[in-house]
């Protein structure tokens, strides 16, 4: 499993977390279903077997009862007009009772036969008391017909408590059931849970093993810088995803960066030595070595030019030597630019972040019950834009030195969007309004994604600044206006600001006011490389009536 995990992408394995997720969830959705479907069927186990009880009381046991007393009325009634008050009642009583017992003959015939036998000591009694014999109706009730209503009743009492009896033997049945498909359940999540952490370890480990490899052989590449008897190890990866690639860039970087170093001061101490000879009067040394910074070279041209006419040109040289020492402190600030390639974990904090988010959300929707085909499809293109970006970040650390791909002719406003979409969910979820103020739209020559990417980077800042002093009512506006000669975006927070101290300072490499855990400052000097280098603009920065206002101006075609 684990060398399987190094000869993916990283892009692959946030799809394989992704999938294993989706899978969970579908499997949790079929169990849950399945669980409603069986106690479903149970309840109308259940609840057919109660409502057989209930009919067996209400239709013929508590009708028989009121048959029974009203016979015993009709007997004892001390007229005519009373009786025909009674006979009324019973007849209904009598229909309704036989219209029942016809049902029950279809399940117990021997019932309806007791049925039978008593309806004809009822007609019996009834005969007495249209021939006027009283005494014969009493006894007839009293005695032969009270004995088969008892035996009726008994009959009938009895198949009620086996119909109970089925009722309790189906509901035990049913909670047997429930706490079996309660632990298939629960051991089916259990497996899931167990599998997802182990696969969610196994390729979070591996990441962040290649993060630190990275990131350990970055600092040893800068503490060589400071001190140059630092050793400088190679960057060891033993994956073949995008952190391979990366570390075998960054190793070939190295390694060219400290040759022409070594071959720079190699080349300064000479030019010293020579510099400290022709003081003392010896013109007769002469640079040799070449290096390959064009400048250095021709520096040491000069230096030998220079002691063929000693006075002249060593009042040009001095000077010459100024200009050169500027050009060596820029290619020492170009040279430490590699370590912007150390922060790529922060870089990726927030889309991580976003993923999470988009999961969590999934859960939440689910929970509720309002999960659909269409917020899935949505939710995954959500997580599919989030991990392409990802993806798109290593190569713009990659190619930040020697930018590839050509310009193409984009919308500012369908720019803005997209980097809005990376960031939506995580400014929904901290409760974030964001605007969008069009004035009017333009269209612009230069790069997409990195114009993006500048945005998003704006808009995350604001945000992060937001949650860090917990402003309430939090929002951002975005406005977008076309200019004369710009095409102009401003990105205003309510935010309370920036400090007029350090307001100079924002666009400055590694400048940060935050924990070094929160942010290494990069982001912003990144920004103003790619607006003021790549797509000839600028951008800047200043406090408005409630917070931070930054106006990107990017020059039209």
């Amino acid at each position: 499993m684990i060398k399987l995990i190094k000869t993916i992408n990283i892009k692959t394995k946030l799809g394989i977390l992704f999938v294993i997720l989706c899978i969970s969830i579908a499997i949790l959705g079929y169990k849950s279903i399945s669980v409603s479907e069986e106690n479903k069927d149970t309840l109308k186990l259940v609840h057919s077997k109660s409502q057989a009880v209930l009919a067996l009381q209400n239709k013929i046991i508590t009708p028989l009862y009121s048959l029974r007393q009203l016979n015993q009325s009709l007997v004892m009634a001390p007229n005519k007009e009373i009786r025909k008050i009674i006979q009324r009642d019973l007849n209904t009583i009598f229909l309704n009772l036989d219209r029942n017992f016809v049902n029950v003959k279809e399940y117990s015939l021997e019932l309806h036969e007791m049925w039978e036998s008593y309806k004809e000591h009822i007609f019996i009694t009834k005969q007495y008391l249209e021939e006027g014999f009283e005494e014969g109706a009493y006894i007839n009730v009293t005695t032969v017909s009270k004995e088969q209503f008892d035996i009726l009743v008994d009959k009938l009492l009895s198949l009620q408590k086996n119909s109970l009896s089925n009722a309790t033997i189906a509901y035990s049945e049913a909670v047997k059931q429930s706490k079996a498909i309660k632990l298939e359940v629960l051991g089916s999540m259990s497996l899931i849970l167990i599998f997802a952490i182990i696969i969610g370890w196994l390729v979070t480990s591996n990441i962040l093993k290649s993060i630190y490899s990275v990131q350990n052989g970055l600092n040893d590449f800068f503490k060589y810088l400071n001190d140059k008897t630092t050793k400088v190890n190679k960057i060891e990866i033993d994956t073949k995803d995008e952190f391979r690639q990366m570390a075998t860039i960054i190793n070939k970087n190295v390694s060219y960066i400290r040759n022409n170093i070594e071959q720079n001061e190699a080349l300064i101490k000479n030019a010293t030595k020579v510099l400290e000879d022709i003081k003392s009067g010896n013109l007769g040394t002469r640079l040799s070595k070449d290096t390959n910074n064009k400048a250095l070279n021709e520096m040491k041209n000069m230096i030998n030019d220079m002691i063929d006419n000693l006075e002249e040109k060593i009042q040009k040289e001095i000077n010459q030597r100024l200009k050169q020492e500027e050009i060596l402190i820029q290619q020492s600030k170009l040279a430490a630019m590699g370590e912007m390639i150390g922060n790529i974990a922060h870089q990726w904090r927030q889309p991580l972040a976003e993923v999470s988010a988009i999961h969590l959300n999934m859960k939440v929707t689910y929970d509720f019950d309002k999960f659909t085909k269409e917020y899935l499809d949505k939710k995954i293109k959500e997580a599919n834009k989030l991990t392409a970006y990802m993806s798109q970040t290593i190569n713009d650390f990659q190619n930040f030195f020697k930018p590839q791909g050509e310009k193409e002719l984009f919308s500012i406003q369908k720019a803005c969007e997209e980097a809005y979409f990376i960031v939506e969910s995580s400014l929904k979820y901290h409760n974030i309004q964001l605007d969008f103020n069009v004035i009017e739209d333009s269209k612009v020559l230069g790069y997409k994604n990195e114009y993006s990417q500048v945005v998003l980077n704006v808009i995350s800042n604001a945000k992060d600044i937001i949650l860090e002093r917990k402003v309430e009512d939090p929002h951002i506006n975005i406005e977008i206006k076309n200019g004369a000669n710009y095409a102009i975006v401003k990105i205003k927070d309510n935010a309370g600001g920036v400090d007029e101290k350090i307001l100079d300072k924002i666009f400055d490499p590694y400048f940060t006011t935050r924990h070094k855990t929160q942010g290494t400052g990069i982001g912003l000097y990144m920004a103003k490389n790619i607006i003021e280098r790549n797509m000839n603009g600028f951008i800047n920065i200043r406090n408005c009536e409630k917070g931070a206002l930054f106006t990107i101006k990017v020059a039209k075609s």
